[in-house]
């Protein structure tokens, strides 16, 4: 018989909420999550290449990670994008952490590009033809860029 883990419970200056759910500035109940970025990672060329501005947008892709749909139930019948390291992200998203102006649109592609290009991400299924949420990946190429 397994053990079960103990749930992390989050430190008062790290969650409003405990963890728990909280409402977000949409009005929408969701399940309060965080985003683990690790010393390596904050240490490496590749990371400190990134402006402030793209690595906050990699901690919101990673915000996707956890408690957020993602693209393996909605392929589900496919077979397709069934691992945990694939995630939507899209500029209405971007729009929504307020990380971009609807006139900064080409900023948000370009950063995501930057993103794409030192090895954080990879862009798996543009959604631009029918106007669906881009599907991307997490991926380990940064530190293999070192």
């Amino acid at each position: 018989m397994g053990r079960r883990k103990n749930k992390y419970t989050p430190k008062h200056f790290e969650s409003s909420s405990g963890g728990g759910k909280f409402i977000n500035q949409l009005g929408k109940e969701q399940p309060d999550t965080s985003s683990n970025i690790y010393e390596s990672m904050l240490q490496s060329k590749q990371f400190k290449s990134l402006t402030n501005k793209q690595k906050i947008l990699y901690v919101y892709c990673k915000s996707q990670y956890y408690g957020k749909r993602k693209p393996k139930h909605d392929y589900e019948k496919q077979g397709l994008y069934q691992e945990e390291s694939y995630f939507y992200f899209n500029i209405q998203r971007a729009l929504d952490y307020d990380l971009y102006t609807k006139s900064g649109h080409s900023d948000f592609y370009k950063d995501m590009k930057a993103l794409e290009e030192k090895g954080f991400i990879k862009k798996i299924k543009s959604g631009k033809a029918h106007k669906e949420k881009n599907i991307y990946q997490f991926s380990g190429e940064w530190w293999a860029r070192e």
